[in-house]
């Protein structure tokens, strides 16, 4: 690493989180209450630190609830539907890697590859529709 390269932190403390959004620290204190998602660090004191992992769950949280006027339990729902299909897509993508790896380890011949690639087309956009149908509950 460069020594003049700048420095990224990795934890904030509630303050500075607060102050990114707009909002009071006690509104992060009440969401971090009310989502699970949201599990700062916390030393003996009591002080929190956020990663960056709690920030881009509160972000998530901020824009569901403050600027497009769900509810927390509507919020709850949405961020439970994103999680679900971020690991079903996740998984699928796994799946698709683990058969081209497969084809293109064996000498196979060209029709199995093409099969392949029609199958993880079709899941991809079967897939597709899916997130579309959650992005437009969401919404």
């Amino acid at each position: 690493m460069p020594l003049n390269s700048p420095i990224q932190k990795q934890y904030f403390s509630i303050s500075e989180v607060a102050q990114m959004f707009g909002v009071n620290a006690s509104l992060l204190r009440f969401w971090e209450k009310e989502f699970k998602q949201i599990q700062p660090k916390t030393n003996a004191r009591g002080k929190r630190s956020y990663r960056k992992k709690d920030i881009e769950v509160i972000r998530s949280i901020y824009v569901l609830v403050k600027e497009q006027g769900f509810t927390l339990e509507g919020a709850k729902k949405a961020l439970t539907a994103r999680k679900g299909a971020s690991a079903e897509a996740g998984a699928a993508a796994k799946q698709i890697a683990r058969e081209t790896s497969k084809a293109s380890n064996t000498p196979a011949s060209k029709s199995l590859d093409e099969k392949s690639r029609k199958e993880a087309i079709e899941r991809l956009t079967k897939l597709r529709a899916q997130l579309l149908t959650l992005r437009a509950e969401i919404k």
